[in-house]
């Protein structure tokens, strides 16, 4: 197919009285396959319709009429996502990926405070050279309004920008494997004062060893080195937040089991901070971490995934500088006949924070611990391997042992109709 062909399509499907075309003429088309020359171009489109219960995730109204955050509060929710990826590979050892990602979001409730439009894109330069050698080297920055921290659920304007760079050494008939990296990441916020105190920039370098025990399994053990400094003046030195950390890893990853792919790995983290905080003794502090992701593919139509992490947090509450986050996810695809797709999605999150606090005005102390539900099911149908359209439901609930002003409930239900070549 041409490439003014597929340009009209996008530019129907663009238009404002989009959701209105009769779709049928579409399904005699094949997905097209774009290039100028060796450069590959795959433009994106997606328009969804959300109903949100509780845009501003905050708890139901006390019984003497206590309202937080601007109370419970529903909104429609209309989505208009615009991307391009392009890859242009040259002489068989280079490869330079770009894309950009354009979202609108417009709410029905209070449009003037909640609409939104958010930004990310990237670059990606890779080169696989003799002996299973290779380097990465890219940037990758994002413009968004999210929540901004655990604590609190107010929506922030933030940008952030990850410099990152990496050399693996990976031969194919080879036992040994290792590699270096290193990143720098800025994250800055740019609305409230509360939320300006998490403006920071973090550095990590650091290498990882393994060997094969099989030709696609390897076994591993790596260290980083990082650090973070806060950019907001803190009027007192007790007040920094300033930390540097060891971060070690073992684990395994590539095939793990028969039907079984992915990374298996446990650690450990050493961050020390340059002050102590107020009111509290938490200066050095030592965990055991976890990152794994595995997918266990029963069948050509199903896939079973399983993500378990555990780390340190960044905090904006000036005793607790850090909080534990614990989280388990399973994700469940399933390709029905007829170009159905089904998929169910389970997760749970626990939040603990180290140091004792003041609970709101009240004078009395606690240890704030959350823990966080979410399921959720979602349906699609391919109309052409180019063209989806889906329907999705989404829970998710919040219980706070420390505050009931931090506990939420909200519920999503969404439509998409999704354009991708």
């Amino acid at each position: 197919m041409r490439m003014t062909r597929a340009a009209a399509v996008l530019a129907v499907l663009l238009s404002s009285s989009a959701h209105a075309v009769n779709l049928d003429w579409l399904t005699q088309y094949k997905q097209p396959n774009i290039h100028y020359g060796q450069l590959a171009l795959h433009p994106y489109y997606q328009f969804s319709e959300v109903y949100d219960s509780n845009i501003y995730l905050v708890p139901r109204d006390r019984p003497n009429n206590v309202i937080v955050g601007g109370g419970v509060r529903g909104s429609w929710i209309t989505k208009n996502e615009l991307a391009l990826e392009t890859v242009l590979p040259w002489r068989k050892l280079h490869t330079l990926a770009a894309g950009y990602d354009f979202e609108s979001n417009n709410y029905t409730t209070d449009a003037r405070a909640n609409d939104t439009i958010n930004q990310n894109a990237h670059l990606d330069y890779a080169y696989a050279g003799a002996y299973g050698l290779t380097f990465k080297a890219g940037d990758r920055y994002l413009n968004t309004t999210d929540q901004a921290f655990s604590q609190l659920v107010d929506r922030n304007r933030r940008w952030a920008n990850e410099l990152y760079t990496s050399l693996d050494y990976n031969p194919e008939n080879g036992y040994m494997a290792g590699g270096v990296d290193a990143n720098h990441t800025v994250n800055k916020y740019l609305g409230p004062a509360i939320g300006r105190g998490l403006n920071r920039y973090s550095q990590s370098a650091g290498f990882n060893v393994g060997y094969k025990v099989q030709p696609k399994t390897k076994l591993y053990v790596s260290y980083h080195r990082s650090l973070t400094h806060y950019t907001v003046h803190r009027e007192l030195p007790d007040q920094d937040k300033d930390s540097k950390s060891h971060d070690l890893g073992f684990g395994l990853s590539g095939v793990i089991a028969p039907k079984v792919t992915g990374q298996v790995e446990g650690g450990l983290t050493y961050r020390e901070y340059d002050e102590a905080p107020v009111g509290a003794a938490t200066r050095v502090t030592r965990n055991f971490t976890v990152a794994t992701n595995v997918v266990y593919k029963p069948t050509d139509r199903t896939d079973v995934i399983l993500a378990l992490s555990r780390g340190l947090q960044e905090s904006i509450s000036d005793v607790n500088r850090f909080y534990i986050s614990n989280s388990a996810t399973l994700d469940v695809k399933h390709k029905l006949p007829r170009k159905f797709s089904v998929g169910v999605n389970l997760a749970f999150g626990l939040d603990k924070y180290p140091d004792t606090q003041f609970i709101g005005n009240t004078g009395a102390q606690g240890n704030r611990r959350d823990d966080i539900y979410q399921g959720g099911a979602w349906v699609t149908y391919d109309i052409q391997a180019w063209l989806t359209t889906g329907l999705s439901y989404v829970f998710r609930e919040r219980d706070s042992t420390f505050s009931g002003e931090f506990n939420y409930q909200d519920q999503q239900t969404a439509w998409n109709l999704a354009l991708k070549f």
